[in-house]
């Protein structure tokens, strides 16, 4: 007998108030109303009921970085965040830019993860010919630091190298997904910044990574996907000029999607002053201004994807005294939905809530899933995954240490109030998350491809 879930279904053009089916694991029907005899349902009335969340950006610092972050913590604090599906990114120790060591992250996965998981392979100069050995089918792209740490492997700072990368993802058919920052720009900056003004306070670190750092980058990368016909995702956009960037490739022919992340949306340059190091991330924070035009972008339907970047690092690393040591990046996996929630009725008003949950369930899971090819994920739509979170809008949450799952247990937003907190999570139709806490063993597994 399918499973029954009454609620505020929130569709990709309209939120009903109805009945999901679940039979294996699938969304087998949605219909308007509820049926006379809720005994054996899900009584979720009052609450919606939107897809599960899908991050392209995740962190879980396995292997070689667990003291941060470790994939059994990283992806329950996914559950309790409504996201069902996790794509892992390579910047690990040893980074994911091997075929040897992708096979080792996809074991190190399995059996251990509470949500579903796929991986972004990553690139390093020494092993960019491993892009033309890896099976296409087992990552989703891959990953290119355009700007790093100067002297890792991982940066592909020069543009021959990153032509090089271009030419092979083209060949084969592979989306590449860049953090696009201009590495001898960042350079150029920083002595500027740091070694003539000597400046190590937290807001120098937006002056250091400012516009040009950026936009540079990022039109640097869709005129190569031009060149060699590479599908390109933008990672962390943080400026309107970017995403005009991204308009301007699609007008030339670039199959190309930018993001931002709920961090971007939530801080803003003012905040170092109260928050300081805690704030620093990389793209950095930009000013208020910069944050109310990526909100109207967001609104209109101007930005494709909204992501965590779920980024953890110890305290320690944070409160580190100059802006040039502390370590760039955040966790946020747990607080993002109710994060985007609560400022999208900030900014817009209590009775756009029903037009921010559609858009929010765009941009988390349903052009995520459309861009990176899983067909199987991403809306309340019969066939699809029964992956499903639920959230009440009306109860009040305050960010406490106690109730995070990321390792280190803390985050930016401690102390802070919102409303959208997920009550529940279904994975693939198996209620995994409930009221705070875990419900079951880690039920995890890879997915591919599949275009439906």
């Amino acid at each position: 007998m399918p499973m029954k879930l009454l609620g505020s279904i929130v569709l990709s053009d309209r939120i009903v108030q109805g009945t999901l089916s679940i039979a294996d694991g699938k969304i087998e029907h949605i219909e308007e109303g509820f049926p006379a005899d809720v005994s054996q349902c899900y009584d979720f009335r009052g609450q919606y009921l939107l897809p599960g969340l899908i991050e392209v950006h995740g962190h879980m610092r396995e292997p070689g970085l667990e003291y941060k972050e470790d994939i059994p913590h990283g992806t329950r604090a996914g559950l309790a965040g409504g996201y069902t599906t996790i794509l892992d990114m390579p910047n690990v120790k040893p980074p994911t830019t091997t075929v040897a060591r992708l096979e080792g992250q996809i074991a190190r996965y399995t059996g251990r993860s509470y949500t579903d998981f796929a991986i972004n392979m990553g690139v390093a100069r020494g092993d960019i010919d491993e892009l033309n050995r890896v099976d296409i089918d087992k990552i989703t792209g891959v990953k290119m630091f355009a700007a790093g740490h100067g002297t890792a492997l991982t940066t592909i700072a020069h543009l021959s190298d990153q032509a090089r990368i271009f030419e092979i993802l083209g060949a084969r058919g592979i989306m590449a997904i860049v953090h696009a920052e201009n590495q001898e720009l960042v350079d150029y900056f920083t002595h500027h910044y740091r070694g003539v003004l000597q400046r190590n306070d937290p807001a120098v670190w937006s002056e250091a990574r400012n516009l040009s750092v950026a936009l540079t980058s990022v039109l640097e990368m869709i005129a190569l996907a031009r060149q060699f016909g590479v599908k390109l995702y933008l990672l962390h956009l943080s400026t309107p000029e970017e995403f005009a960037a991204v308009e301007f490739g699609r007008k030339i022919g670039v199959d190309v999607y930018g993001g931002v992340t709920t961090f971007h949306l939530a801080f803003h340059t003012a905040d170092y002053q109260r928050y300081g190091h805690m704030v620093n991330i990389a793209p950095p924070i930009r000013a208020p201004e910069v944050q109310d035009q990526l909100w109207a972008l967001l609104r209109a339907g101007t930005i494709d994807t909204v992501v965590t970047d779920h980024a953890p690092h110890t305290l320690e690393e944070k409160r580190r005294v100059s802006a040039w040591e502390v370590s760039s990046g955040v966790p946020g996996l747990q607080e993002a939905l109710p994060v985007l929630i609560s400022h999208w009725i900030r900014r817009f008003g209590r009775d756009t809530l029903e037009e921010g949950l559609i858009r929010i369930a765009q941009v988390t899971s349903q052009n995520i899933a459309r861009i990176f090819g899983f067909g199987q994920k991403g809306g309340l739509v019969e066939g699809k995954d029964a992956d499903i979170v639920v959230v009440d809008t009306t109860q009040r949450w305050k960010v406490v240490k106690k109730d995070l799952f990321t390792k280190n247990q803390w985050s930016a937003y401690e102390g802070m109030e919102f409303i959208g907190r997920p009550v529940a999570t279904f994975l693939r139709g198996n209620l995994a998350y409930q009221d705070g806490k875990i419900v079951g063993d880690p039920l995890g597994k890879r997915i591919e491809r599949c275009r439906v």
